[in-house]
């Protein structure tokens, strides 16, 4: 695999320009006009936060029945930095529980109704899909190769993955367990592929190419500032005013 793949891939991940909640295009220097209404603490931990934010690793969900299975998942993808969340519907409604308020927006969620619309996405930037399956063939979580981006994937709680990712599939995993049970609920099982995975995809490729680079990680930033400014739009046109109006130093 040529070492610049993901440096090439990654600008087919997301559009630069980010949308806001209702679908409007959020100007690239929204974080640098607007930030300083946030306090010096809160807009170094945004910041912190960002830098720490992965494309490389997304988690992939079909069909999670239980509401509070989708918002540890939720909470589990925004803790280990993952930022995409892509959430497949084929039979069941995504229902996250009241636990991950707060979680969804520090996420991005991306919503399929159909297994082939969510697979040409993630192959059209680049993915690899390694999903959780009760296979005797399946490979130990901890050998899942990590050199290149990967989408964990896990399906329902009762019916697994449906049988039209099988094709699809670049590696079916397990977590080893010595316990009298078979296998681990769907939130844990999520979370700790999450870490195993993250960690050593990191390791593998390095810090400049597993993070967001700086200009993602602003325009992210915006993103989130947006949701807590009101008349964003508005402020933005009076503070380029008084920037353009302002003498050159």
């Amino acid at each position: 695999i040529p070492g610049d793949t993901w440096r090439l891939l990654s600008s087919q991940l997301t559009d630069k320009r980010r949308l806001d909640q209702q679908g409007s295009e959020i100007p690239g220097d929204t974080w640098r006009l607007l930030s300083s209404q946030l306090t010096d603490k809160r807009r170094q931990r945004m910041e912190e936060v960002a830098a720490r934010r992965t494309e490389f690793v997304r988690l992939v969900v079909q069909d999670i029945h239980d509401p509070h299975n989708v918002a540890a998942c939720m909470r589990s993808a925004e803790a280990f930095g993952v930022l995409n969340l892509d959430v497949v519907t084929l039979y069941q409604k995504f229902k996250p529980s009241q636990a991950c308020r707060g979680t969804a927006e520090w996420l991005k969620v991306n919503r399929w109704d159909t297994i082939p619309d969510c697979v040409k996405e993630l192959r059209r930037s680049g993915y690899k899909i390694a999903a959780g399956y009760p296979d005797p063939e399946a490979m130990p979580l901890f050998e899942v190769p990590c050199h290149e981006p990967v989408a964990i994937l896990f399906g329902n709680e009762h019916r697994g993955i449906d049988p039209a990712w099988l094709d699809e599939v670049d590696y079916k995993f397990t977590i080893p367990v010595v316990g009298m049970v078979e296998s681990l609920n769907i939130s844990v099982a999520a979370a700790l592929s999450m870490l195993e995975i993250t960690r050593r995809s990191q390791q593998a490729v390095g810090d400049d190419l597993y993070f967001l680079s700086p200009e993602r990680q602003e325009a992210l930033l915006g993103q989130w500032l947006t949701r807590h400014v009101k008349s964003y739009k508005q402020q933005l046109i009076e503070l380029r005013r008084r920037e353009k109006s302002s003498p050159m130093e």
